[in-house]
C-alpha cells in the first residue's frame, strides 16, 4: 500500500480491528446470494496522520482465519484489490500492489 500511494515509510500505522457481519460492512452486489451471507468478518483497517490526509484508510478482511479481502477506502469509497466471497475470486487487482502499480 505504501508503494500504490507513494507513502512515506517514516510514520508508524495504527489498527482498528472491528467485528461485523458481511452484510453491514460490504456493498449488496457482493454479498446477496453468496458464501459470505451472515459471515461475520474481522477487519482491520489501518490509519496515520499522512493516509488521513489523503482521506484513504486500507483494511483486510478475514473470515475464519481466511483471507476475505484486500482494499482501502478512498473518500468512503470502498476499492477493493481482492475479493474473495470463500468460494470463488470475485476481484484481484493485486499485481498493483507490486512495484507502486506499475
Amino acid at each position: 500500500m505504501s508503494r500504490l500511494f507513494q507513502l512515506s515509510n517514516e510514520e508508524s500505522w495504527e489498527c482498528e480491528v472491528l467485528d461485523e457481519v458481511a452484510e453491514n460492512i460490504l456493498p449488496p452486489r457482493f454479498v446477496d446470494g453468496s458464501p459470505l451471507t451472515h459471515l461475520t468478518l474481522e477487519t482491520y483497517t489501518y490509519y496515520n496522520n499522512e493516509l488521513h490526509d489523503l482521506s484513504i484508510y486500507p483494511f483486510l478482511m478475514y473470515a475464519n482465519n481466511q483471507l476475505i479481502s484486500v482494499g482501502y477506502l478512498d473518500h468512503f469509497d470502498m476499492d477493493f484489490l481482492y475479493l474473495t466471497d470463500t468460494k470463488n475470486t470475485i476481484i484481484d487487482e493485486r499485481h498493483l500492489l507490486q512495484n507502486g502499480g506499475e
